[in-house]
């Protein structure tokens, strides 16, 4: 079956869904049928066979986003960032230790969702109660977790780059430390964990690579015949898909796997 991608925010789930006849392209912009109702979402695997398992219900877009969906949805984002406003200063006022880190309206416009994170459990209801009334709006509050909370909020990681989970869609991938050790990263807690205080994003994005280069890439001191002659492998390049080799005459040469031969074989 013929299916697209599709994301409804900042960093979450990919969602496959019927394209319904619709000539999709990526980072096209379009309007789907969900389960929560029509949503306003962005194409980020285009048309494709899907060989894994469908969920039970298949969801169809329904069409491509107009120009004026695109002034309502930047109107909705304008309305919910006015119900954080409110919320925040609401919750201020009664709690401590509560963090509030985004408000979003669904396509439909029927409430306004404002997520929260807080070490403890809390019952914000009664609060999104009273902002509602006031805004003469449905507000809901919901408790997320750190990394959905960090996802919303944003920011820079350690590597001086926006971070992965707000700028990518969601990885499907348990993270564990099992990738830290596979990317040769010290496993302690500075160089691991991000933002939200667990196991960083990128580990899980960048894993396949690592993972891919390890099953193809000649051990470190292993002897291999390279285009310059033969000598013995004493560093690894992963993102260049290559190794340093050191020649006989203590040269030391990048060479790419695809130009490399174990010593000995053809």
């Amino acid at each position: 079956m013929m299916m697209v991608g599709v994301v409804f925010q900042s960093g979450g789930t990919v969602e496959l869904h019927d394209p319904n006849g619709v000539e999709l392209l990526w980072n096209d912009r379009v309007i789907c049928e969900t389960a929560r109702g029509e949503e306003y979402g962005r194409v980020v695997q285009p048309e494709h066979e899907s060989t894994g398992k469908l969920p039970e219900r298949v969801f169809r877009v329904l069409r491509k986003a107009t120009p004026e969906d695109d002034v309502r949805r930047r109107q909705q984002r304008e309305q919910a960032s006015e119900v954080r406003r409110v919320f925040r200063r609401a919750v201020v006022a009664r709690h401590t230790g509560v963090k509030i880190h985004g408000a979003e309206m669904p396509f439909d416009g029927r409430r306004v969702v404002v997520g929260y994170t807080s070490e403890d459990r809390v019952d914000l209801r009664p609060i999104a109660q009273d902002v509602g009334r006031q805004l003469t709006l449905r507000v809901e509050a919901r408790q997320l977790g750190p990394r959905d909370g960090a996802r919303i909020t944003g920011g820079y990681g350690l590597c001086g780059d926006v971070l992965c989970c707000t700028r990518f869609p969601a990885h499907e991938q348990r993270i564990t430390l099992r990738m830290a050790k596979d990317q040769d990263l010290p496993v302690n807690p500075g160089r691991v964990t991000g933002l939200c205080g667990r196991l960083r994003c990128c580990l899980a994005f960048e894993h396949p690579v690592y993972k891919s280069f390890r099953d193809r890439a000649p051990a470190i001191g292993r002897t291999v015949d390279t285009p310059e002659g033969r000598g013995v492998v004493c560093s690894l390049q992963v993102p260049a898909d290559a190794v340093v080799v050191r020649l006989h005459d203590d040269r030391e040469v990048s060479v790419r796997l695809d130009d490399l031969a174990e010593a000995g074989r053809g």
